[in-house]
């Protein structure tokens, strides 16, 4: 019995230990960041891999100074990130403040299509890129914050055809691809999500086009196998949420708000 006791006394203060060593991790004046990155993807299926290589992310301080908080090189295929799903980029302590822009430096961008048709677009994406961060980024003293990374996959990859008009039906119409990153980047502990399902005759409705307008700029997903969507890193305000089908262009559309860092569900029918 006193084993026992010993042995879970022992246990006690291990745990207690791990979680001081922990918060001790980060040093006096500085807050622990996790840069997160998610993407708006492709209105099309025929998108197989579309890949980005980061180099470097800094942020820029109160002074005017730009801070790294990451350098290395990380690559990413961004289909696998839709619908709320987020990779780590990296995690580190930083001053404590309020950082209201971002700068992204790229070495790499690829594209590969389902018929294997690949565009390597590294000419184009080689670069810093410097975007606004909508709401800033705060980091208080000896708390963790999580700052989002949003590629807007479309307005990124920009496909070339003999397809006029704005959408790409066919795969066989494109006949190259250049690479403009787009970013939106925001404070994920200062923003709520929206999420939902789409239904069709009361059935869940694949891979239809979702979309919402943010800073007056559009932030799209598309729908799973059961019909379901999410956005994250939305902040406070009204939204209209509109579906739409690429097949015969009919719509839906919902009015939500979105409360806090609360979720907002919304739910439609075509």
């Amino acid at each position: 019995m006193k084993n026992l006791l010993r042995k879970a006394v022992l246990f006690i203060f291990l745990i207690v230990a791990f979680n001081s060593c922990n918060d001790d991790d980060i040093p006096s004046g500085k807050g622990a960041v996790t840069i997160k990155i998610t993407d708006a993807p492709f209105p099309f299926k025929f998108v197989k891999k579309a890949n980005i290589g980061i180099e470097k992310v800094e942020l820029k301080d109160a002074k005017g100074d730009y801070v790294v908080i990451f350098e290395g090189n990380s690559n990413f295929n961004m289909i696998d990130l839709t619908n709320g799903s987020t990779k780590t980029v990296a995690q580190t302590n930083i001053e404590k403040g309020t950082y209201s822009e971002a700068r992204i430096t790229l070495n790499t961008a690829s594209v590969q299509l389902s018929n294997g048709t690949n565009y390597e677009l590294n000419a184009d994406a080689q670069g810093s890129y410097t975007y606004s961060i909508n709401p800033a980024f705060i980091v208080e003293e000896g708390n963790s914050s999580k700052i989002l990374f949003d590629l807007d996959v479309n307005e990124s990859f920009r496909f070339q055809g003999s397809w006029f008009g704005q959408w790409i039906h066919d795969i066989t119409h494109i006949t190259g691809c250049d690479f403009q990153p787009e970013f939106r980047i925001c404070d994920l502990d200062q923003t709520g999500s929206i999420q939902g399902k789409v239904t069709k005759n009361g059935s869940p409705a694949e891979y239809i086009y979702v979309y919402i307008t943010v800073n007056g700029r559009k932030i799209a997903t598309h729908t799973k196998a059961d019909g379901s969507y999410k956005f994250i890193g939305i902040k406070e305000g009204n939204y209209t949420v509109t579906v739409k089908t690429e097949t015969d262009g009919s719509t839906s559309v919902s009015n939500i708000r979105v409360k806090g860092t609360g979720t907002a569900t919304c739910t439609l029918e075509l």
